[in-house]
């Protein structure tokens, strides 16, 4: 291994944001599929919204020759309703508003995108809220901490105004910190407050042209911990009526108080007042960052609520006054805005009490209000035999969740948090074309009669595209009864003839993405939004994964590949599932590419190219170290197939390159804020892979790595007798083993102690930290982990047949440590936190010879 290669690849900058080409793009008009031709004769322009009447010039020759479109107003019509008539002689489209005469419009010109047509079309939107956010603006959240109401830049460009109006949006979300808004408890706040909303209010009014309103994205009330727009110590020490803290010192924001519900109504009511055109706030009520004393009464089983005045009250007691507090502050300036209240889930399991209190507060929500919820969180998903409990957003299982339903029939308004481009899955492409799967999410969502809202997006999700399209259409009745009849409708605007192939395509892309792995680490931590920029690793090096999210350590990833499994399916199932995705996917791409016969049309199948490859790099990978293990550790030789591995690897890599240079949005990530892969780190990661070819040519099976790794000069652990109790320091320990079951067992132990435990090499270490009277709760989703506490004796059983698909051979040893806060087994050097895996090093782990 050339470590200098490497070390090279580590110092790559991630691209400055003046560097995102993109942002030139969506400032131009979407480019048609068609050249204008036909002739219109706009008989009342009058009743044209300005926009709508723009868009209409550029899609149509508007001559008093043409054929004559009659707008008319029929007030008996819904708000954003139209019916809309075609003949060969006379168009006529009716509307109550504004936006129904821009959608209408809108529905001609894509009717009229391929050639003739004739008929009627009515359409009346039954998701009265269709929320998205722009794609390429800042989250404000560390750590490049940008905001996008303090700098110069136009996010909301005309341009990129009219795209989502045709995809039907209504709304857009934008981030606002109450912490940056005046108040009386807080005098010195708020010096910037008028030019931020300042900025915002000019944003609105533009909005506004085409029908879309602003939406203020907040996660409040904030605790004193003194962290980013949060309230500090010092404050709750001058404020303690503000305040409570729990018996582990996190601290709480009392809505109980006066005081509590002033604070939010002044701020709330003051932002408001400068920007009485916003459509409403969505606020996440507790967890990211809101932390009012409420929470304690929301997951009780974690701690108590110690405040004095909000432990009197139920949970739903205390988050439906939150709500009315919030909405009547905005409802005072604008009678019509909506208040969101969105309980964020990203991990849920059935049984929680926490379930419970949910739909407990669903039952007593306001009904001025919507509840909102994330709609696929906590669906069941079958794959490999097993039911996988569909975690955080998903766009690979449509859902709606049963859980959502059962919030659905006790809330008074709900509304469904869901990703509609992409998702955590792959963030790093601008879409995924799977409208197959929208068109069953909405069919279900539609179920529930009093679905009001879509947060269509979290930070990514949102690029203009088909997907945008096929939402704005299945939020409308009536609904489109026959999946592929909708799907040849959906692409008929852009691919004209090919429509039929194109949707048949989709078909067979949606078929291959439902096979994505079910589980969160594949979510937050998975090699499919940036495994074409992995270094590979023909010798182990036992590195660690990076997150995909954010660009906290490590930078690049390692060959930990556990990490971003966990433990609900096993190595060999993952790579199952992506040779189903792989294969499924490629017979779309063998369809759409004779389709792709415009320069438009070709962007669009370099995107689903783009994502093929991301299918099959992520394939390899699991196969190249699955491969690499059974070498060292059952002597196979298996180096012509890594070659191989490795020289596709190469070839894709460089193909993907190509497809970045074409596409500036191919490898952006939208929380990232930058890119996860790009042209020249492309470049360079090819050069590391000619690395690996070569270390392949000239492999040493009984190199120091390979031997280090197989543990072949360790001293293993040995297991204890049967009533043998070893000591570290205060704390009494023991390892057994029988053929069903590996166990540690532990006497009297403190708080803070640490169990690390690795089944398998680059299996995700399991990590418990626990005291004699309780333990991670974590620990209690792990399958074939078992947990006990019995007076002073704590055990941890492993199954054996549970971890052993984690395990390429018995001849594998498993691998701890025990630590305490004043003596370790091994001593520890903690790696920085990630979610999920903690601090835990592997490389501090001990042998353990449990044959």
């Amino acid at each position: 291994m050339n470590r200098e290669l490497f070390q090279a690849y580590d110092a790559i900058p991630w691209p400055p944001r003046g560097e995102l080409k993109f942002v030139d793009e969506i400032r131009e008009y979407a480019e048609l599929p068609f050249t204008p031709h036909k002739k219109l004769h706009l008989v009342n322009p009058e009743l044209c919204p300005e926009t709508a009447l723009f868009s209409l010039k550029r899609h149509f020759i508007l001559d008093e020759t043409g054929i004559p479109l009659h707008l008319v107003r029929r007030n008996r019509l819904a708000p954003e309703e139209f019916s809309l008539a075609v003949t060969d002689k006379i168009i006529s489209l009716a509307a109550a508003d504004d936006s129904g005469f821009r959608y209408g419009i809108c529905e001609l010109e894509e009717r009229l995108a391929d050639g003739e047509f004739t008929g009627t079309v009515r359409l009346k939107p039954w998701v009265k809220h269709r929320i998205s956010r722009c794609f390429f603006a800042p989250n404000t959240r560390p750590p490049h901490k940008l905001d996008e109401l303090t700098d110069d830049v136009d996010y909301y460009p005309e341009a990129y105004l009219d795209r989502i109006m045709h995809e039907r949006l209504n709304g857009v979300w934008l981030t606002i910190y109450l912490n940056d808004m005046p108040c009386s408890a807080f005098p010195e706040r708020g010096k910037d407050a008028e030019a931020r909303l300042g900025k915002l209010k000019r944003v609105a009014e533009r909005c506004a042209k085409y029908g879309i309103k602003c939406y203020i994205y907040m996660a409040e009330p904030r605790n004193f911990s003194g962290r980013w727009k949060s309230n500090t110590p010092e404050e709750m020490a001058a404020h303690p009526e503000l305040s409570s803290s729990d018996d582990a010192g996190n601290t709480y924001f009392c809505t109980s108080t006066a005081e509590g519900k002033r604070y939010i109504a002044e701020t709330v009511g003051y932002l408001f007042s400068k920007v009485p055109e916003l459509g409403g706030i969505i606020n996440i009520m507790s967890l990211e960052s809101a932390h009012p004393c409420a929470e304690r009464k929301l997951y009780p089983h974690i701690g108590a609520c110690r405040c004095p005045r909000c432990s009197k009250f139920t949970a739903p007691q205390l988050y439906s006054e939150i709500a009315r507090v919030f909405s009547r502050a905005m409802k005072h300036y604008n009678p019509e805005a909506e208040f969101f209240g969105w309980f964020y889930s990203g991990f849920h399991m059935p049984g929680e009490p926490e379930n419970d209190v949910r739909l407990a507060i669903a039952e007593a929500w306001p009904e001025e209000c919507t509840l909102l919820h994330n709609c696929e969180t906590g669906g069941e998903n079958p794959q490999c035999g097993k039911t996988m409990i569909v975690q955080d957003y998903s766009l690979s299982w449509p859902g709606p969740s049963g859980y959502w339903r059962d919030m659905a029939a006790r809330a008074p308004k709900i509304g469904a948090k869901m990703q509609t481009g992409c998702s955590h899955e792959d963030a790093t492409v601008p879409y995924l074309p799977v409208p197959g799967i929208l068109f069953e999410r909405y069919h279900g969502l539609h179920q529930a009669e009093n679905c009001a809202a879509v947060m269509q997006c979290w930070y990514f999700g949102s690029v203009p595209s088909i997907m945008n399209r096929a939402a704005g259409r299945l939020s409308c009745d009536p609904m489109p009864e026959s999946e592929p009849a909708f799907l040849e409708e959906l692409a008929r605007p852009d691919w004209g003839e090919h429509a039929a192939q194109v949707a048949r395509a989709w078909e067979l892309f949606s078929r291959s993405y439902r096979n994505f792995p079910e589980t969160i680490a594949f979510k937050w931590f998975g090699p499919l939004h940036a495994s074409i920029a992995f270094p590979w690793y023909a010798y182990p090096a036992d590195l660690p994964i990076a997150p995909s999210y954010t660009q906290a350590f490590p930078k690049n990833s390692g060959d930990r590949i556990g990490e971003c499994v966990g433990y609900g399916l096993n190595f060999a199932e993952v790579r199952q599932l992506f040779k189903s995705m792989d294969e499924l996917w490629q017979q779309g791409l063998a369809i759409l590419r004779p389709c792709a016969d415009s320069a438009l049309r070709k962007k669009e199948l370099g995107v689903a190219e783009a994502i093929g490859i991301q299918f099959a790099s992520t394939r390899r990978f699991f196969e190249f170290y699955h491969l690499r293990d059974d070498m060292i550790f059952n002597r196979r030789d298996n180096l012509k197939a890594m070659t191989a591995l490795a020289e596709a690897e190469l070839k894709d890599t460089l193909a993907l390159a190509e497809l970045c240079r074409n596409d500036s949005r191919l490898g952006y990530h939208s929380e990232v804020e930058s890119y996860s892969f790009f042209p020249a780190k492309l470049a360079a990661r090819a050069e590391l892979l000619e690395d690996v070819l070569a270390d392949l040519a000239h492999y040493d099976a009984d190199s120091p790595e390979i031997r280090r790794y197989r543990g072949d000069d360790a001293e293993p652990v040995r297991l204890c007798k049967a009533d043998e109790w070893r000591t570290l320091g205060d704390l009494s320990y023991q390892i057994t083993a029988d053929g069903k079951e590996l166990v540690f067992a532990f006497k009297n132990p403190g708080e803070n102690t640490l169990l690390e435990v690795e089944p398998g090499r680059l299996c995700q270490v399991i990590a418990i930290p626990f005291s004699a009277q309780k333990h991670s709760h974590n620990a209690d989703f792990i399958p074939g982990l078992r947990c006990e506490h019995d007076r002073d004796t704590v055990k941890f059983a492993f199954d054996r047949a549970a971890f052993a698909g984690f395990r390429v051979s018995e001849r594998m040893y498993w691998r701890f440590n025990i630590s305490t806060p004043r003596a370790e087994l091994a001593p520890r050097h903690p790696w920085p936190g990630r979610l999920q895996h903690g601090t835990s090093n592997s490389g501090d782990l001990l042998f353990l010879a449990v044959e």
